[in-house]
């Protein structure tokens, strides 16, 4: 049977970076795969975080925007945040991501 989850395979991975992932894997007690993954995903994360949002990528355009409506547009930011957050919870506990 074909997986349908998407693998890659690491070439010339630094010897500090493999001295750490296997120390964390064995800190940890989860797979080298799944320490791999696991750093992977939060670097990812942080780096999701560290862009600027919609809204403040938009801040010169809409200053002229009334408060309530930019409320309005900061609240509906957040909550697609948080449903997507939520949905990536979902996909690794099904262990689909």
């Amino acid at each position: 049977m074909k997986s349908n989850v998407p693998q890659i395979t690491l070439r010339n991975l630094p010897e500090p970076v493999n001295r750490y992932l296997r120390k964390r894997a064995a800190q940890t007690g989860k797979s080298l795969n799944q320490t791999v993954i696991d750093e992977l995903s939060r670097s990812a994360q942080k780096e999701r975080e560290a862009q600027p949002t919609v809204l403040e990528t938009l801040q010169w355009f809409i200053g002229s925007m009334d408060d309530e409506t930019y409320e309005i547009l900061q609240r509906n930011e957040r909550e697609e945040k948080q449903w997507l957050r939520a949905q990536e919870a979902e996909l690794r506990a099904k262990g689909e991501l």
